[in-house]
């Protein structure tokens, strides 16, 4: 038998029945209802949070090079700490209030942690990054294990890719609106409309659907209303999943998908002319859409392990392209100290005026890197999100999305705060920020084609039991 995460409509010829439950015969009418509503929630979920995330992804790529000092990569990095901390908290929350208000309660911490940067008081924002660090907390946990609850037996790739298609469209979005009303408003109205649009994104959360099994019983009450344990007993439930083999070995390339977050939203703008922040990270966005759609089919066709592993040669691609654009600035740097030393005089390099063409006010290499990396990004995270239904049961993988965020959120931490001694940018500027990526890149690659090549072929259902 298939065990409860398998337990979904399958495809049944026109006129039959199938079985739901022990002596209950459900009619192919109520299965294909059951459908439309996963899919009503799969793409409503997916509209909220591409609204949510149009204001907040966009503020993100902003603060590290608008607010003064480093205040923006210390908020960052006090919001993804906070996450490790209360991530252990995101199963007892998800059992006492179930996925959808869960997922309103977190992203209502978003919009404190947007409001606070209308007028920027240090201690506000910092207080306001650990508001933001407990709903993202819940929030991710509970997104996982809803889009699990309304994917059938093979579709857990292709749901996430939908999600994280339209998702990714707030990356698009939000940029081009920042590109185009930067210039003409000030950072306080920028940040108040970020905060309207945010509000807008909860509100949308509200109206998902409770999801439903064939026998009429909602799933996501019914799923958790055994597991209403302390939070003691949660989180040494959560460190037993934490140490079994299958996610110690996951555990790089989660740690990895929050490290490689960090330096295209943090480090990698700071490369860039303020001004072109939002068109290059359109970029970006349009690459997490191109990703999203496109690897969550091909992970269900080819295989996690193939898509892995192409997704991870087209962010090298896009190191390789920001590692260019480092050393271009760097000689244009070099170029003009010079002709300033041999003249007696200090000339001011100008903007343009390095060797590789130019798109407003941006090497072409720079929108390059921007795709890869949202290709990149999208692909490791619908890989992740797909890879652990496939490897546990439906109450073991709630407890595996929250092992996920904690790794993803620690590989978050460190490359917000690794940034600030180990910079990119800058005259005295490295790359040992790309070294550690390439490392953790590669191994969370081998360990991650290992991991599905290894467990999901021994939990692949048999032909009779899919016929069933």
């Amino acid at each position: 038998d298939l065990s409860m995460n398998d337990e979904r409509t399958p495809l049944v010829p026109s006129g039959q029945s199938i079985q739901d439950e022990p002596g209950r015969r459900v009619s192919r009418a109520a299965a294909a209802q059951r459908s439309k509503t996963d899919m009503y929630n799969v793409l409503l979920l997916s509209v909220g949070f591409m609204v949510l995330f149009s204001s907040y992804n966009t503020l993100q790529n902003y603060v590290t090079s608008l607010l003064p000092g480093n205040l923006g990569n210390q908020s960052l990095a006090v919001l993804y700490v906070t996450v490790c901390i209360f991530v252990f908290t995101g199963p007892t929350v998800v059992a006492h209030l179930g996925e959808k208000w869960t997922m309103v309660l977190g992203a209502a911490c978003y919009c404190v942690y947007i409001a606070s940067l209308i007028h920027v008081v240090p201690g506000v924002v910092l207080a306001a990054a650990v508001v933001i660090g407990f709903g993202a907390a819940v929030l991710w946990i509970a997104m996982g294990s809803f889009i699990t609850l309304c994917s059938a037996p093979g579709e857990y790739g292709k749901n996430s890719g939908i999600f994280w298609g339209i998702f990714q469209m707030s990356n698009v979005c939000g940029n081009l609106v920042a590109y185009f009303v930067f210039a003409h408003v000030g950072k306080a109205a920028l940040f108040t409309a970020f905060s309207a649009v945010a509000v807008a994104g909860v509100l949308a959360l509200c109206f998902l659907r409770p999801v439903r099994n064939n026998g009429g019983e909602d799933m996501t009450a019914a799923a958790h209303s055994s597991e209403r344990r302390s939070i003691t007993a949660e989180i040494k439930a959560v460190v037993c999943v934490l140490l079994s083999p299958q996610l110690l070995a996951l555990a790089y390339m989660f740690i990895f998908s929050g490290m490689e977050l960090a330096f295209w939203t943090g480090e990698f703008p700071q490369l860039l002319d303020p001004e072109s922040i939002g068109i290059v990270l359109c970029f970006a966005g349009i690459g997490e859409v191109v990703g999203g759609t496109g690897m969550g089919r091909l992970g269900d066709r080819l295989g996690s392990s193939i898509t892995i592993v192409l997704g991870g040669l087209i962010y090298a691609a896009g190191l390789a392209c920001a590692c260019i654009l480092k050393v271009f600035s760097c000689l244009r740097v070099s170029v003009y100290l010079s002709l300033s030393l041999s003249h007696g005089a200090v000339l001011c390099p100008a903007q343009d005026s390095s060797p590789e063409p130019h798109l407003a006010k941006a090497s072409y290499l720079a929108y390059i890197a921007a795709f890869c990396f949202g290709v990149g990004d999208s692909t490791f995270n619908t890989q992740c999100y797909a890879i652990i239904p496939r490897l546990f049961d439906e109450a073991t993988a709630l407890k595996s999305f929250t092992v996920f965020q904690l790794y993803q959120n620690i590989g978050s931490a460190i490359g917000f705060y690794y940034a600030i001694p180990l910079p990119m940018h800058g005259d005295d500027g490295s790359l040992g920020q790309v070294w550690v990526q390439c490392f953790l890149l590669s191994a969370g690659t081998l360990l991650f084609v290992y991991v599905d090549r290894y467990k999901t072929r021994k939990l692949e259902p048999s032909p009779e039991d899919l016929e069933e």
